[in-house]
């Protein structure tokens, strides 16, 4: 009897320059089936599995996705949680520029709060929770994608960039650790990726709106490495993770940056 394919959850992958694009396909490489979740709906023609328009900030299109992720494959192993960015992550915001400034918390109103701490914290809480329950059925695992702006801030005057960005992912680091603790006895693991710079097409976007050596978290000179992480490294780590090559890790946040956390 053939053995049962792990189907696989990413959030965030319909765009081909991301680092969730990356790991679904390299989810794929694996041998999973992937769901794709993501309102970049140009996005999913490259792929040949199931893909749901989802906005992940409304608790009600997460549940709706993760039902038809069910309805069709009936389990769900692993969830990958790559959706987030330094502003909102509406349909207008995944194909427009980034905004040309910096967002500081001083002067960040309740709606851009709410909106980008929708994005990359409440996001991936409500993939988690609506997941969970099928998760704990058989074992699985989940990523989350934190970023070494919650290590470290990002300076003021990063364009591209924001403060409530760097307090989102800080929050995505403690939500990791939490559900470890309720999830484990479970045989569901629960860890995540904090990226420094990586040479995604945001990152792009950004570095033709700045002076050169400049990113979004600061200048690139602070990176003791030399150069900035590619979103095939970054995937490759985040697979991994989703494997039983790291059966026994669960709760921890892996830092990838280039040594920047540590300059």
């Amino acid at each position: 009897m053939a053995a049962m394919k792990r189907v696989a959850i990413v959030t965030g992958a319909a765009k081909p320059d991301s680092i969730g694009f990356a790991v679904a396909r390299g989810l794929m490489e694996e041998g999973c089936e992937v769901v794709v979740a993501d309102l970049y709906t140009e996005g999913f023609a490259a792929f040949s599995g199931l893909c749901v328009r989802t906005n992940v900030s409304d608790p009600a299109s997460v549940e709706a996705m993760v039902a038809h992720a069910m309805k069709k494959h009936g389990r769900i192993d692993i969830l990958v949680n790559c959706v987030g960015g330094s502003w909102g992550i509406t349909e207008q915001d995944l194909r427009a520029a980034p905004r040309a400034t910096f967002l500081g918390l001083e002067n960040c109103g309740d709606s851009d709060w709410r909106t980008i701490l929708g994005a990359n914290l409440d996001s991936a809480f409500y993939c988690c929770r609506a997941v969970a329950p099928h998760l704990k059925a058989q074992g699985g695992a989940i990523v989350n994608i934190a970023s070494v702006a919650a290590r470290k801030g990002i300076p003021p005057g990063a364009i591209g960039s924001s403060g409530p960005y760097a307090v989102a992912k800080a929050g995505i680091m403690a939500l990791t650790r939490q559900l470890a603790l309720e999830l484990g006895p479970f045989g569901v693991r629960v860890n995540c990726v904090a990226p420094g710079v990586i040479a995604s097409g945001r990152f792009l976007k950004v570095s033709a709106m700045v002076e050169s050596g400049k990113g979004p978290e600061g200048p690139l000179a602070n990176i003791p490495l030399g150069r900035v992480g590619t979103v095939g490294e970054t995937a490759a780590l985040i697979v991994a993770l989703c494997t039983d090559d790291a059966a026994y890790m669960t709760g921890v946040t892996i830092d990838e940056n280039g040594a920047s956390y540590a300059a």
